[in-house]
């Protein structure tokens, strides 16, 4: 229990839990807004009658090409 009372360790602690929800939270952002943005894009690609050609690159960084054809 005497290395919770160190206060360089506590403080390092703290800064390490609060860099975890920063990152979390800036991938859980990015998600969601490529999320709407793909959806707002086969939206627009299928009012104008093409077809959605999707394809994820890589899920970690939300990494994608988007195409619609005709």
């Amino acid at each position: 229990m005497t290395i919770f009372r160190n206060k360089y360790f506590a403080g390092v602690l703290w800064i390490l839990v609060i860099v975890l929800f920063g990152v979390a939270f800036l991938t859980i952002s990015s998600s969601y807004f490529n999320t709407k943005q793909i959806n707002f894009a086969s939206t627009r690609c299928y009012e104008k009658g093409g077809k959605v050609i999707l394809e994820i690159h890589n899920n970690f960084t939300s990494e994608y090409s988007f195409e619609c054809k005709k």
